[in-house]
């Protein structure tokens, strides 16, 4: 679609499970942090569950030195940004 000489494998796609906190629609503090990073220094808007805890996993793994600099990552925001509106935490 985007015309990119690029190919993903099926191997190259990694699902870490540590990032989804106590269970299904319940925030984590890391969600938390990740939404509020996002929304300060990037404008951009994700909710605390689904688009938060993505976040908070690859802030998590910027962290631990994961990448190198030069490594380019991509974040693909799936939505949900009518949700932050039901976390008064934010």
């Amino acid at each position: 679609m985007f015309g990119l000489d690029l190919v993903i494998t099926e191997a190259e796609i990694e699902n870490d499970m540590s990032f989804v906190g106590p269970g299904y629609g319940i925030p984590t503090d890391a969600a938390v942090e990740a939404t509020r990073l996002f929304a300060r220094t990037e404008g951009v808007v994700l909710d605390p569950i689904y688009t938060g805890k993505a976040a908070a996993g690859m802030i998590a793994h910027i962290r631990a030195g994961r990448y190198r600099p030069e490594d380019v990552l991509v974040f693909v925001h799936t939505g949900g940004a009518p949700a932050i509106f039901s976390w008064p935490m934010l």
